[in-house]
């Protein structure tokens, strides 16, 4: 085999080598499933390289969204099938302006609907399929469903994607693959045919400096099948290299892009995190004003039920004339109009559901009931309690249908005397419990330290102790008269066995075994009635009113609002410095600052050196790869251009100096706006506390007001359409009183976390709960220049996300090029604590 045979295998081999390189590389990039794996280990990387503090800190997660939530696609993106699509607008996609489309699209399957069931199959819904929502339930399905939460994250991950590429402008980047082509010339073809291939190899990359430098390997072969049939190769290494001098010729400048996008990561995993604050205060605020909803519907059937008690009662008593048909009336029309407003309540709840919802995620048709637990403290009266006083009114008003002349036989006032006794039993049963729940009351007055309460809440205090002696001086009167009840039975047993027996005659009305007798003065069934009406109709009912009453009090001082103790200088100062908006707005004056330095780069001149370093091969050797330095060159040049036309970079200049002046005036702004929020929460906190307390006194005058109003209009000598009224506006008003005193306390508590969100105090773990609700705030200004507080995280800093290997770089870290201190601030940055 001669030298050519040899040259010609040489090059046949090395070209199947390329060939097989290339071809190996080709077929690994075409797999989209590894760039996706790529993408997301750089991002995940990234967004992991901001998890520094434990203040913006974000659990794991992953882009997609996760197993069992609405919005998660079951295929792989990778290879998914398409969605179905709409019936109008397929036929342009297959046949565009009548092209035919239709050949690759129709080879991918069609998925049967765009969103996926299978998320129903996660929904903790009950046996009746029911989700029973608490607090912890909504963030769950929140955190699971919610379009805005997915929207706020994929932000982060599309930011630290896009940073990829700017660290990738300064990475090492190879480039190369195979070229042929062939070329004949001359008449009918006949001239030469050329047929050449060429491969090229190499890498380049860009300084931070400005400058950038590329290495590439070259080599062609060429066949003349013309009548010479020549055939031969060559080969050269170049290298170039350029550098600016003046413009774009600096660190600062060429890594400005570089710069803003690392920072930008940074403010986005800041916003994230705070957007997961504002997520729960949202979700949780929610939650609790549809409990309030629902507290005011349970507070309308309550007073809908007193309505048609009152009614019932008015209608008996217009019966046996002692009421007008005007006060029936009167009754009539505010418990039909107290219906009106249960249906409209209930509507509302019906509204703010679907609302609800909506903000989860969740779609209309799934049945969600909303957890009462935390009501539990507003249940004022016992249930039991209640049914004593309904099954005590109902006696009373069934001892009415014998309102004398009317007399009834011995068997009815046993009848009542049983039923009267019976109510008598349970009241001393319930008795008790009233005591425990005042023992409760004290203790945890007793538990109450003065010294950390402010002079309001020392107040308060002092009023509760007053009232607290002055309830269990009321609980034992009620337990003196339940003991003097016993005489009472007594007596009323001896007048019932007096009294007269009567025998039902055909011609005398039969209706409720009423006798239409008249009755002298000293009759025994007179004085029966008279003794079961002083009995049940005076002091049973004023003493089952009279424990109503006691209860609601006790109950509604039980009703605690943990109080907020922090002093508002300590929290503007403590807010102003760890809010992670204003962190960020400070890092953008510097942004901003730093603009104005790149731009001002663009005023200069251009002046510019470039060089290249060429090995070739001999030309005079048919070899690809034999350098020889005969065929070397070598090139070197300066470039330059002068400011002669100047008038955009003038503008961008001037138009950064005035970004850099609305920066410093947002920053500023920001502390401001931070000063406000923070001094209007803690007033609206001062003002609902108060407005709670003041709720909780209108309720106990209220319930008093309906209690008199009650006993004014059955102990009326005679009918009167004001006595209705004033019962009609007691009922009113302990409805209102009822529905302000849910509502303060709703608003107060929101308050409170909007608090903790407004300091950038409220830490979640992984799974959204708020779990450090118990910081002292008392202690806030100790935290204010200290590091000492800052709470375990339930999810560490380190292993956020899966570690990847191959994430390492050269890179230098942030410590080895940082100055050892900081300068002093600059004037313009206002670093002045803020002064009440």
């Amino acid at each position: 085999m001669d030298a050519a045979d040899a040259n010609r295998s040489n090059h046949a081999r090395w070209n199947r080598v390329v060939l097989c390189v290339l071809l190996l590389l080709s077929c690994v990039s075409c797999k989209r499933a590894w760039y996706t794996s790529r993408a997301d280990r750089d991002s995940y990387r990234l967004i992991m390289s901001r998890q520094s503090d434990a203040r913006w800190a974000i659990p794991p997660r992953a882009v997609e969204p996760p197993r069992g939530s609405r919005m998660q696609i079951p295929a792989n993106l990778n290879c998914a099938p398409k969605p179905p699509d709409d019936p109008q607008a397929r036929p342009l996609m297959y046949c565009p302006d009548g092209h035919d489309n239709s050949r690759y699209w129709s080879k991918i399957p069609t998925a049967f609907s765009i969103e996926s069931k299978d998320w129903i199959d996660y929904l903790p819904r009950d046996e009746h399929g029911v989700v029973l929502v608490n607090q912890r339930v909504a963030m769950d399905l929140a955190l699971l469903h919610s379009r805005d939460y997915q929207t706020q994250f994929e932000l982060v991950y599309l930011n630290a994607l896009g940073l990829t590429s700017n660290e990738f402008d300064f990475a090492l980047q190879w480039f190369g693959g195979p070229g042929t082509q062939f070329t004949s010339t001359g008449d009918d073809l006949g001239g030469n045919r050329l047929l050449q291939t060429n491969h090229r190899l190499g890498f380049g990359r860009r300084l931070a400096g400005g400058g950038q430098i590329a290495t590439s390997i070259l080599n062609s072969f060429f066949w003349d099948f013309g009548t010479n049939s020549v055939q031969g190769s060559g080969g050269q290494i170049v290298t170039t290299f350029t550098q600016p001098l003046l413009r774009g010729a600096f660190r600062h400048v060429r890594l400005e892009t570089l710069t803003q996008a690392e920072r930008d990561l940074l403010y986005q995993v800041r916003d994230f995190a705070r957007f997961r604050r504002r997520f729960y205060f949202d979700i949780t605020s929610e939650y609790l004003s549809l409990l309030t909803q629902v507290q005011s519907i349970r507070n309308a059937q309550a007073n809908l039920e007193s309505l048609r008690q009152n009614l019932i009662e008015h209608q008996v008593m217009l019966s046996l004339k002692m009421v007008a048909q005007i006060q029936v009336d009167q009754v009539f029309q505010d418990y039909q109009s107290g219906r009106a407003a249960l249906l409209n309540a209930e509507q509302q709840l019906a509204t703010s559901l679907d609302q609800f919802r909506f903000q989860l995620g969740l779609p209309a048709w799934v049945e969600v009931k909303i957890d009462e637990s935390l009501l539990q403290p507003f249940e004022l009266l016992d249930p039991r309690l209640q049914a004593l006083q309904n099954r005590t009114q109902v006696l009373y008003q069934d001892l009415m249908q014998y309102l004398p002349p009317n007399a009834a036989p011995r068997s009815v006032w046993e009848a009542f005397f049983d039923r009267y006794c019976q109510l008598q039993d349970d009241v001393k049963v319930i008795l008790p419990e009233l005591q425990t729940e005042l023992e409760r009351w004290r203790s945890r007055i007793l538990a109450s330290n003065l010294e950390l309460l402010d002079e309001d809440d020392r107040i308060e205090l002092t009023q509760q102790k007053l009232l607290l002696e002055r309830l269990q001086r009321e609980r034992e009167e009620i337990e003196k008269e339940v003991a003097s009840g016993d005489d009472s039975q007594t007596k009323l047993r001896t007048t019932i066995s007096e009294t007269l027996e009567f025998t039902i005659t055909p011609e005398l009305p039969t209706d409720d075994s009423n006798l239409n007798l008249t009755l002298s003065a000293d009759s025994p069934n007179l004085r029966a009635w008279n003794e079961m009406r002083i009995a049940l109709g005076r002091k049973l009912r004023e003493t089952v009113a009279n424990m109503a009453i006691l209860q609601t009090q006790v109950r509604l001082h039980l009703i605690d609002l943990e109080p907020v103790r922090v002093e508002e200088r300590s929290a503007v100062l403590f807010a102003q410095q760890n809010r992670l908006d204003q962190m960020n707005r400070q890092a953008q004056v510097m942004d901003a600052f730093r603009k104005i330095e790149v731009a001002a780069d663009l005023l200069e001149s251009e002046l510019g050196v470039t060089g290249q370093i060429g090995l070739g091969t001999d030309p005079n050797k048919n070899n690809a790869f034999r350098f020889d330095s005969s065929a070397n060159t070598y090139r070197v040049g300066v470039q330059f251009d002068g400011p002669l036309n100047r008038l955009n970079e003038r503008n961008i200049y001037r138009a950064t100096q005035v970004a850099y002046q609305q920066a410093v005036r947002s920053y500023s702004a920001g502390r401001d706006a931070i000063a406000n929020e923070v001094r209007l929460i803690l007033r609206q906190l001062r003002l609902r506390k108060l407005n709670f307390e003041i709720a909780r006194q209108q309720l106990v005058a209220a319930t008093r007001q309906v209690d008199e109003a009650q006993i004014n209009l059955r102990t009326a000598s005679q009918s009167s359409t004001n006595l209705t009224r004033d019962l009609l506006q007691a009922l009113q008003g302990q409805l209102s009183a009822r529905n302000n005193l849910i509502a303060n306390w709703i608003d107060y508590n929101i308050s409170k976390t909007q608090l903790f969100v407004a300091l950038e105090l409220l830490y979640l773990d992984e799974n959204g709960v708020w779990y450090n609700d118990d910081i002292p705030m008392d202690q806030l200004e100790s935290m204010i220049l200290s590091d000492d507080y800052y709470p375990d995280l339930r999810f560490g800093i380190a292993g956020l996300f899966p570690s990847v290997e191959g994430t390492q770089t050269n890179r230098a870290s942030p410590e080895e090029v940082l100055p050892a201190a900081e300068p002093e601030p600059s004037s313009i940055l206002p670093a002045t604590p803020f002064e009440p």
